[in-house]
């Protein structure tokens, strides 16, 4: 969270709050954020998916490679 958080700070996305949350009840996709308003979730295995989540955040383009199926 801390990452995401200084990452679209540095980027200097605006309009966009990066808040840590409860349990999201996904923990076996390891660390997981979503993005709103489009509700697209998102499993965060390593850096290189805080910069493709940081892109969502400046362009509207989803990391689909990122994306959970909670359709399970």
């Amino acid at each position: 969270m801390r990452l995401l958080k200084r990452s679209a700070k540095d980027a200097g996305i605006k309009n966009v709050r990066v808040q840590k949350s409860g349990c999201l009840d996904f923990c076996e996709f390891g660390t997981t954020c979503v993005v709103y308003p489009e509700g697209v979730w998102y499993s965060l295995p390593d850096e290189q998916s805080i910069e493709d989540v940081l892109e969502h955040l400046k362009t509207g383009k989803v990391a689909k490679h990122l994306m959970l199926d909670l359709t399970e």
